[in-house]
């Protein structure tokens, strides 16, 4: 499949969970596309973005040759609907370079103040990826997914608040870290800068440690000067 950089529509946990609970459950990629379809229906009407939205939400979950999908499923398959929004937001931050991106700016906002204004977001990924009406466009969804999937809040007619979501399941967690170092073109990272990354904004991680991550079979723990790094078990990711 072709190379994604940003949300072409936007999205939210039910349709991700959809996707993920049809994929699970052994139907077939054609079956499930007019199963998507019938659902995002109900909430779009023009055939152009149900197309897109079902695209989007689709390959998320059916698209096998990402970077921890394997993994992912294994995680999600013993969580509620509730509790996958970490996993999906990993394979999003994997997949969608503009996602990371602006996760990782609003997170940076969210350090030193409490509200964040839309405008502030697009002005900093507007200089990164230039200030094109696709990009424009692609942050206003993605602003809206984030709202949709109960991670932002909307306090205003352009400002946000963070949610907080708190992360306890070691395989969540997992899958969370090693897809950081993925979309973060990192070659290892130490679990507090891991826990403390503006792109996981939303994201609390309690009563999991680096223990628990020294225990993944995908994640290699090692020594590096007087920092334990984690990097990725590559005959595995």
């Amino acid at each position: 499949m072709t190379e994604r950089v940003a949300l072409i529509t936007s999205i939210n946990n039910e349709m991700m969970n959809e996707s993920f609970e049809l994929f699970i459950a052994g139907v077939s990629e054609e079956d499930a596309k007019e199963r998507l379809e019938d659902s995002i229906s109900r909430i779009y009407t023009a055939k152009e973005n149900i197309l897109k939205t079902r695209r989007v939400v689709q390959n998320i979950w059916y698209d096998t040759t990402k970077p921890l999908h394997n993994e992912a499923v294994d995680a999600a398959k013993d969580l509620s609907q509730a509790e996958r929004l970490p996993i999906h937001w990993a394979l999003l931050m994997t997949q969608y370079k503009i996602f990371f991106d602006l996760c990782e700016t609003l997170g940076k906002f969210f350090e030193i103040r409490d509200v964040v204004k839309a405008t502030q977001i697009k002005d900093a990924i507007g200089e990164k990826w230039g200030a094109r009406n696709s990009v424009l466009c692609a942050i206003t969804r993605t602003f809206k997914s984030l709202c949709d999937m109960d991670a932002l809040k909307k306090v205003g007619h352009s400002s946000y608040s963070k949610k907080c979501i708190m992360v306890s399941d070691p395989k969540t967690v997992a899958v969370l870290f090693a897809a950081l170092i993925i979309a973060n073109e990192r070659q290892y990272m130490t679990w507090e800068a891991f826990i403390t990354h503006p792109a996981i904004f939303p994201f609390t991680i309690i009563n999991v440690t680096q223990a628990d991550m020294a225990a993944v079979p995908y994640l290699i723990m090692e020594r590096m000067g007087e920092q334990i790094v984690f990097r990725l078990n590559r005959k595995i990711v």
